[in-house]
């Protein structure tokens, strides 16, 4: 069994464990607690900057997945 698998299925931990999950926090959009310390700030900005750029490329593909089909033509014959 590997170090992060427990017998009742799960891999991983059950959530935040008293601690500050800094990109739970950005992805739902809270705010640092007041009393942050430098290390929590930092994992803060990488994470909203992560979900900031997830949301720019979910963004991309939404809008092509929406639009029309393109059109496909047929293979043009070589010239004889």
């Amino acid at each position: 069994m590997a170090a992060e698998e427990r017998p009742d299925g799960h891999a991983g931990h059950d959530g935040d464990a008293g601690g500050y999950d800094a990109l739970m926090a950005a992805i739902t959009g809270e705010s640092l607690p007041p009393d942050a310390d430098p290390g929590d700030r930092r994992a803060y900005g990488s994470a909203a900057a992560d979900v900031a750029l997830l949301r720019e490329q979910l963004g991309i593909i939404g809008t092509a997945l929406s639009g029309p089909p393109p059109v496909l033509r047929a293979p043009e014959a070589p010239p004889a």
